[in-house]
C-alpha cells in the first residue's frame, strides 16, 4: 500500500481538480460530474487496498481518454498514468 503513497496524492489532487468541472462527454461518461463521482469512488477503493481499481484508472488517464476529455492537465495526467503503469507491472 505504502508504494501506491504517491500515485494516492496525485489521484487527490486530480479529483480537487475535476471537482471543479462540470458537463462535457468522453465517451464512456455525459458529464464531468458523473466521471468525478466513479473518480472517487476508485480513490476510495484504491486507498482501502483495492488494486483492482488501477485497471480503471490506467483507462482513464491514457492518452485521449477521459482525464484528457474533461480536464486535460497533460503533465498531471502523464504523471499519474505512469504511476498506474509501474503499478500494474508489480
Amino acid at each position: 500500500m505504502s508504494e501506491n503513497l504517491s500515485l494516492i496524492n496525485d489521484l487527490k489532487e486530480a479529483e480537487k481538480i475535476l471537482s471543479e468541472y462540470s458537463g462535457g462527454y468522453s465517451g464512456q461518461y455525459t458529464s464531468a460530474e458523473e466521471f468525478h463521482q466513479d473518480f472517487k469512488d476508485r480513490i476510495f477503493e484504491l486507498e482501502n487496498g483495492n488494486e483492482a481499481v488501477l485497471e480503471d484508472l490506467w483507462i482513464w488517464f491514457a492518452p485521449t481518454c477521459q482525464w484528457d476529455a474533461f480536464v486535460g492537465d497533460a503533465i498531471l495526467g502523464e504523471r499519474i498514468f505512469q504511476q498506474i503503469t509501474t503499478a500494474l507491472k508489480k
